[in-house]
């Protein structure tokens, strides 16, 4: 049974990590493609809508 712990741990980091990720990626595009103006507004927002 303690041989078992170390393994979900790493699953979890590692399910927690891609979906961080894949969050991240998605935030970066969408940002990508908004015009310049709404871009600092867009970027304010996501920081306090996520933390």
């Amino acid at each position: 049974m303690p041989q078992m712990a170390p393994l979900n741990w790493t699953l979890l980091y590692l399910v927690i990590t891609s979906l961080f990720m894949t969050i991240l990626i998605m935030k970066f595009f969408l940002f990508l493609h908004t015009p310049k103006k709404k871009k600092l507004e867009i970027f304010s927002k996501s920081l306090f809508w996520k933390w």
